[in-house]
């Protein structure tokens, strides 16, 4: 008997060891920046796949198209249940557990650099004096005079409302959405060419005053959807958003298929038909990932990431950076 107990006791300390070890074994801190339980148990599906002999590509004039299978309840759910980030600051570097899924197995390397290290924790801050009327109309006023800055340069804000001016007609009198909002200036185009209504999607808890705008967190607006599952915009704006999604720069969880995630998410609210105005770092033939900051696309990840939607356009730019994507969601 005392010998099973000294077996026992022995089993218990190597176990509580092993743990430690296994638990402290990267850097001296335990490993949260991953939340493992973060989502319900739904299957991102098609839309995260990356793997290109699983999907049959038609050539363009710009990149691949890729038609994919995307079940929108499943990522509305993953949408619904997603949390912030269980540590912070963000890792300088992907955690080893999702590295190879992160980089595409080392076709989108993540390039290592203290100057493209952020960490600003918006899914914690609550914002109240950015959208209000007061706010939109002056930037009304600007961009009618090509004089609004925006979040970069006038060159870049005139660039983005030209491009909502060729396409006027998709945005006139019809609701649309933004997805990713600093400071307001796209909700201020858009409402110059004559956009009806407007729902704003950011990860801080944005407040609205303005009658014409509405904010949402991505979990509100997955909630909004699963009550009453529908397209519910007839077009979409992202500006430099979605290259963010799941690098854990904004208090986000570190998710290696984040912004395929928003895109396909995107495409589910997005009425038969319509356009989706978008602005990711482009680099021709050149994937990968400044961490944390953002990531470039190539032509390995970029046509994944607008899987199922046409590009009509691609209004370029001095920096291709800055340059606009054109998409259409089908009418069938």
């Amino acid at each position: 008997m005392r010998q099973r107990r000294m077996i026992h006791a022995f089993c218990v300390t190597s176990l509580c060891l092993f743990l430690i070890v296994f638990l402290y074994s990267n850097g001296g801190e335990p490993n949260v920046h991953v939340n493992k339980d973060r989502r319900v148990n739904v299957p991102c599906g098609e839309a995260c796949d990356v793997v290109d002999s699983h999907f049959r590509e038609e050539p363009t004039a710009f990149h691949a198209y890729i038609e994919k299978h995307f079940d929108c309840k499943a990522l509305m759910l993953r949408l619904k249940d997603e949390r912030p980030a269980d540590a912070w600051p963000p890792p300088r570097e992907p955690p080893p557990e999702v590295k190879d899924e992160m980089t595409m197995q080392g076709r989108m390397p993540a390039i290592l650099k203290n100057a493209t290290y952020y960490a600003s924790n918006y899914a914690k801050s609550v914002k109240t004096d950015i959208i209000t009327e007061k706010n939109i109309q002056k930037m009304q006023s600007e961009a009618s005079k090509r004089m609004l800055e925006g979040s970069y340069t006038k060159s870049v804000t005139n660039t983005v409302s030209r491009c909502l001016e060729r396409y006027d007609s998709a945005i006139k009198g019809r609701n649309g959405f933004v997805i990713g909002t600093e400071r307001p200036w796209v909700e201020a185009l858009l409402l110059n060419v004559g956009a009806q209504h407007l729902t704003t999607v950011e990860y801080s808890d944005l407040v609205s005053s303005h009658p014409s705008i509405t904010t949402r967190t991505p979990r509100r607006l997955a909630e909004d959807y699963l009550e009453n599952p529908r397209e519910m915009f007839d077009f979409g704006v992202s500006y430099s958003s979605i290259e963010h999604s799941g690098l854990g720069r904004y208090g986000d969880a570190i998710n290696p298929s984040g912004d395929l995630e928003t895109m396909a998410q995107a495409w589910c609210l997005t009425k038969p038909g319509g356009l989706f105005f978008l602005n990711v770092p482009f680099d021709h033939g050149k994937d990968y990932i400044a961490w944390n900051a953002h990531r470039v696309y190539g032509n390995a990840r970029l046509k994944h990431l607008t899987a199922n939607w046409k590009v009509l356009a691609w209004i370029s730019s001095t920096n291709t950076f800055k340059s606009i994507w054109v998409l259409q969601k089908s009418s069938t």
